[in-house]
């Protein structure tokens, strides 16, 4: 069996969101991705870190003066007390206290997106993954300067162990279980960033309200999962 096949499922109890470089400058020199869907996705899946209370450690330029441009503001909107490393390296990993930061936090799944995914991505997922972290690579909110570029930066990801994924995928898998709480959160992300899913929400409210009109707010949930289910 594949080895990748037998690694833990990915849990939100276990897992670190590590934004990588979301400066404009280097956002819009990117073509693997339109601009717009770009930050769309991004969005979404800072939402959904927020979503699972994910720790996160961003990395970048906050300053605004190079020619990378200043880091999209959202992600401090959304993490006020977010820790963010300035660096020179190319790797994030590379950078002083990086590395250290992640392995203090004694998680071992690590989310990353961002800026390129062939360079700065690449290079802060190799070192992590030779140290055994398990890497997702959040490819929809990640860009690359062209699309062979990307292609490229996928297979050499794979080949060393990472799983490249999508936002909608992952935040399901972080779920595990839409009777968890942060099921209705989650449904709303969908319905906020990715427009095939908006009548799932209504559908979603429908049910559970007419659930809570039979059994009461208190089991309302539980009965909402076990009416899915059958």
């Amino acid at each position: 069996m594949n080895e990748l096949a037998k690694a833990p499922r990915l849990k939100s109890e276990n897992a670190i969101f590590l934004p990588i470089d979301y400066m404009h400058g280097l956002m819009s020199a990117c073509r693997s991705i339109d601009p717009g869907l770009l930050k769309n996705n991004a969005l979404a899946l800072a939402k959904v870190a927020k979503l699972f209370n994910l720790p996160v450690l961003g990395t970048g330029d906050r300053s605004g003066r190079t020619y990378l441009g200043a880091e999209m503001e959202e992600l401090e909107q959304f993490f006020p007390a977010m820790e963010f490393i300035n660096r020179s390296t190319v790797g994030a990993w590379d950078a002083p206290g990086y590395a250290d930061w992640v392995r203090n936090t004694g998680r071992r799944q690590l989310i990353m997106a961002g800026i390129t995914t062939e360079q700065c991505v690449t290079f802060t997922a190799q070192p992590a993954l030779a140290e055994g972290y398990q890497v997702y690579v959040v490819l929809d909110a990640s860009a690359s300067l062209d699309d062979r570029a990307e292609r490229a930066a996928v297979a050499r990801l794979t080949a060393l162990g990472a799983v490249v994924t999508t936002w909608s995928p992952l935040a399901a898998e972080l779920l595990g279980d839409f009777a968890r709480p942060e099921a209705a959160g989650l449904i709303k992300i969908y319905s906020e960033h990715q427009g095939s899913l908006r009548m799932v929400e209504d559908a979603f409210r429908v049910a559970t309200s007419a659930v809570i009109a039979d059994v009461g707010a208190e089991n309302a949930r539980q009965a909402t999962y076990e009416q899915a289910r059958s």
